[in-house]
């Protein structure tokens, strides 16, 4: 399993990679009657968040935060009381 560092790292590096693609994308687009906006890409950076976020730390506890190892043996399941 990767550490922390390699996927902090990664993530950065895939971030700036996809936002240099963006611009190039965006200043090379041939047609300019209908030219790409950053808003054109708002469905891959979501996607992107995915990756980074939750696949990227896959294996990792959420519910234990990386600094507190006292979280606790138990989750709060207790459900939110009808309105």
């Amino acid at each position: 399993m990767a550490s922390k560092a390699e996927c902090d790292k990664f993530a950065a590096q895939l971030a700036q990679r996809f936002q240099e693609y963006t611009k190039w994308a965006i200043g090379h687009w041939p047609n300019k009657d209908f030219p790409l906006l950053e808003s054109d890409f708002s469905a891959s950076r979501r996607e992107l968040s995915t990756i980074l976020g939750a696949k990227l730390s896959e294996g990792e506890d959420p519910a234990t935060p990386a600094g507190n190892p006292d979280a606790g043996q138990f989750r709060d399941v207790t459900p939110m009381p009808w309105p």
